[in-house]
């Protein structure tokens, strides 16, 4: 069953012709020290809960603002994960492109590459992202659907040197985007996080691979 998708819950319109005039360079600062903390405090509560069920007032007593000066600033909580998750997805899709196809088991490890670039980088909004995928991901289709397309493309390719051990792309894509995400959270305190997470899913997408190095 199709999962229905959100309502977007906007905030109360504003009159624009109030805000004709250009702030000031200390206003933009200000405001935008407001938008990072909102996203950051955002960020926290869709981790612990989800987007579906965190409200507005959560985030903005997280802040400590009013709801008004959330709404100067985001038109409803939805465009809030739009902004914490798209540069996560900008960036893991961008990544993606930029594997070629050379030998299977290359093309595997730099795939990983990218969880593990991303996973340093944005930890937060990539275990959000993953966790709301079957939510709100729709929000985000444009960047979506080529990130599983560059994938799908090396996964088939993959496939066909017979070294899945699922033997077909769709499922070694699919608990690919289910598991590596739980496995990076479990592994993130370890100091060798990085290598056990390769090992890990490399035992668990591939065949055997005791003759490699």
């Amino acid at each position: 069953m199709p999962v229905p998708r959100m309502c977007l819950q906007r905030g109360p319109v504003t009159d624009s012709a109030a805000t004709t005039e250009t702030p000031s360079p200390r206003i933009l600062r200000r405001r935008e020290r407001t938008r990072q903390a909102i996203l950051a405090a955002a960020t926290d509560c869709f981790n612990r809960k989800s987007v579906a069920t965190v409200s507005v007032e959560e985030i903005t007593a997280a802040v400590d603002i009013s709801r008004g000066t959330f709404y100067k600033l985001f038109p409803h909580k939805e465009e809030v994960f739009l902004q914490i998750a798209r540069p996560m997805l900008e960036l893991y899709s961008a990544e993606l492109a930029r594997i070629e196809c050379t030998a299977p088991r290359e093309v595997f490890d730099r795939i990983l590459d990218v969880y593990i670039r991303v996973w340093r980088e944005m930890p937060d909004a990539f275990s959000l992202a993953s966790k709301e995928s079957r939510n709100v991901f729709y929000l985000l289709e444009d960047l979506h659907r080529p990130a599983m397309q560059h994938m799908r493309r090396l996964f088939a390719f993959i496939e066909r040197h017979g070294i899945l051990r699922v033997e077909r792309a769709d499922y070694a894509v699919g608990l690919l985007a289910r598991s590596a995400v739980v496995v990076l959270r479990t592994l993130d305190h370890d100091p060798e996080w990085e290598s056990l997470f390769r090992d890990s899913m490399s035992g668990f997408l591939l065949k055997d691979q005791s003759g490699r190095r």
